[in-house]
């Protein structure tokens, strides 16, 4: 290239070049641009959301307080009746090297509680599927099925979901194989007799069942309070400029609290009538006891999210 067309071509090739550094410069303006206008935004919803924040931070801090005792009371209780019922066991009617009747009982009432939370802890509705052993029962039974289980599972230390597969969500508990073995486990290794002395135990004074429910009647009062102001103030913002939805993260914390409340509402109590604590049915005694364990492993892993998400 000579002298002459090297110097016409020196102004296009600087205005290439301005060109470019004005759209850097543009690019560059408008992430600013957009960044205050987010950082505006979250300002925004701060401001906006601020009562609806207190209200979830001084509301859980105060389940938190108040449930601290239940939390704890609810675990001894999963796992002392569990050690309670197993001095009742006739181990040798279980096959040739059954599992520790403790660990058929945790086994069995923790299959219930996931069943009935849909493995993701979804605590709201949880009472339905949990109470369904009792409504419905387990159905027909036989020898025959029991002998075939026996000879899948006997010898085996796996949680019994390994060995019989995960009870399906879509369906009742009761028609799972694993579930079915627990409830066999049980029938054929304490005798009606004893789980009906078993039962009058742990409703009796100072049975685990009878603690457990006076604990939770002491706390319920705090739980329906602070699930009624989540509930008043999510309404409150419900029409407004910035509606709790728009603030993703605090929406999310009052979704999980408000069904870990509603919940803890619905099961944690363990309102059973008096007919099944007083009168229960022979047939009704094994699946009410797993029905029981379930209950306050729920009430434990519930208050367990509340914190988290505290």
């Amino acid at each position: 290239m000579d002298y002459a067309n090297f110097m016409n071509s020196v102004p296009s090739a600087l205005s290439a070049v301005a060109s470019i550094a004005a759209a850097i410069a543009a690019w560059g303006s408008l992430k600013v641009s957009r960044e205050s206008k987010r950082i505006a935004e979250q300002g925004a919803l701060a401001l906006h959301h601020g009562a609806a924040s207190k209200a979830f931070s001084d509301g859980l801090e105060l389940v938190a307080r108040e449930s601290e005792e239940l939390s704890s009371l609810a675990l001894d209780v999963w796992s002392r009746l569990a050690r309670d019922i197993e001095r009742h066991d006739r181990r040798e009617l279980g096959g040739s090297d059954p599992r520790p009747l403790r660990h058929v009982l945790t086994n069995g009432s923790e299959m219930l509680e996931k069943h009935a939370t849909k493995h993701h802890k979804n605590f709201h509705h949880a009472h339905r599927p949990l109470f369904s052993i009792i409504l419905n029962g387990i159905g027909k039974t036989s020898e025959e099925e029991y002998q075939n289980l026996l000879k899948k599972a006997d010898g085996t230390y796996l949680d019994f979901e390994a060995v019989f597969g995960t009870p399906r969500i879509d369906r009742d508990i009761s028609s799972s194989l694993a579930f079915r073995w627990v409830y066999y486990q049980l029938i054929h290794r304490v005798e009606n007799g004893e789980w009906r002395e078993i039962w009058k135990s742990a409703w009796g004074g100072g049975g685990w069942l009878k603690l457990y429910r006076d604990e939770f009647k002491q706390v319920e009062p705090v739980l329906k309070s602070t699930l009624e102001n989540l509930k008043l103030e999510k309404a409150k913002l419900q029409h407004s400029v910035f509606p709790l939805d728009s603030n993703e993260s605090l929406n999310r914390k009052y979704k999980r609290a408000m069904d870990a409340l509603q919940g803890l509402l619905e099961a944690g109590k363990l309102d059973l009538s008096e007919g099944y604590i007083t009168r229960p049915h022979s047939d009704d005694l094994v699946l009410l006891v797993l029905y029981s364990m379930g209950v306050v492993l729920l009430t434990a892993s519930a208050i367990d999210v509340l914190a988290y998400e505290f």
